[in-house]
């Protein structure tokens, strides 16, 4: 039985693989699973976790991303735990290559004091770029598909109502410095590909709300799955600034994505544990300027606890 369980990791990445719907990614790196918004699962940490972040999927136009992470939990008593994370992107497509360090985020996470079997936890965090998403390729501006950080300090706060099954969250996350350092205006690219990029330069990005009803299945002592659906809604429209030096509203970019998500994790010892994470959408926003769209993801991470 237990070579049969590695299987079921494996599993979500070739049925991912055979996926021709655009899937809606998370709002940044962070949003969807930072402290109580994260899918919960039934071997959670009790103490302090260092996982290992392995996400790779194909962005817009059939760019190529990878975007490792290492995060640290720690759960410092019954009420409280804090979590940090640090991230990084490499993205390949047909507009050139691009390397950086994405953010870091931090957040706390306070759970309330209950008699009953339902837990409710608050969350407060923050997004801080470190850099100002204006990576370029031999020179040229890159829009936000190929960035690795959306480059705004944002902040994040959330609240999560739970059992050992079922899981309610619901999200806010709010940039806090307007517009980014993005110069991408597919007009003034010699690449014949640019202009089916979205223009980017000088991106204001909106709010997103988020909502979560998941599910968790321990299939044994050692595995488990979550399994819900994951819905953000953009509250108002993207700008970005034209060549003339006017705001411009980037149509489409309010709304609702709303995505079927799955995770899994396998307890390999009492020190270890592996799992992923995946999603595909039910319904996606028109436009997606901030390049967090991905065709086919997968993310697999590695934990160690002690």
């Amino acid at each position: 039985m237990n070579y049969l369980i590695p299987a079921y990791l494996i599993v979500p990445l070739l049925l991912l693989s055979k996926l021709s719907a655009v899937a809606q990614g998370c709002s940044d790196a962070g949003f969807c699973t930072i402290g109580a918004l994260k899918q919960h699962g039934t071997a959670d940490s009790k103490g302090q976790k260092i996982t290992l972040l392995l996400p790779v999927g194909l962005g817009d136009e059939g760019v190529f991303v990878f975007a490792p992470g290492i995060q640290y939990d720690n759960q410092l008593s019954a009420k409280w735990a804090i979590q940090a994370k640090l991230t990084a992107n490499y993205a390949s497509g047909n507009l050139g290559n691009a390397t950086g360090l994405g953010d870091v985020i931090l957040s706390g996470t306070y759970t309330l004091p209950a008699k009953a079997k339902w837990a409710t936890s608050v969350t407060v965090g923050a997004k801080l770029p470190l850099n100002g998403g204006n990576l370029k390729s031999d020179g040229r501006p890159l829009p936000m598909q190929y960035q690795s950080s959306l480059g705004t300090i944002d902040l994040i706060t959330g609240i999560s109502v739970s059992d050992s099954r079922w899981q309610f969250s619901a999200g806010w996350q709010q940039p806090l410095t307007g517009t980014n350092d993005n110069s991408f205006l597919p007009n003034l690219s010699n690449k014949p590909e640019a202009p089916a990029y979205p223009p980017s330069n000088q991106f204001n990005r909106k709010a997103d709300v988020l909502a979560r009803a998941a599910y968790t299945w321990a299939i044994n002592t050692r595995f488990s799955l979550n399994g819900g659906l994951l819905g953000i809604y953009h509250l108002t429209e993207d700008t970005y600034t034209n060549a003339a030096g006017n705001s411009v509203r980037i149509s489409g970019s309010q709304g609702l994505t709303l995505n079927a998500t799955l995770a899994g994790w396998w307890s390999v010892n009492p020190k270890m544990r592996i799992g992923f994470t995946a999603g595909t959408p039910l319904a996606t926003r028109e436009v997606r300027p901030d390049g967090l769209t991905r065709s086919i993801v997968f993310a697999p991470e590695i934990s160690w606890l002690f």
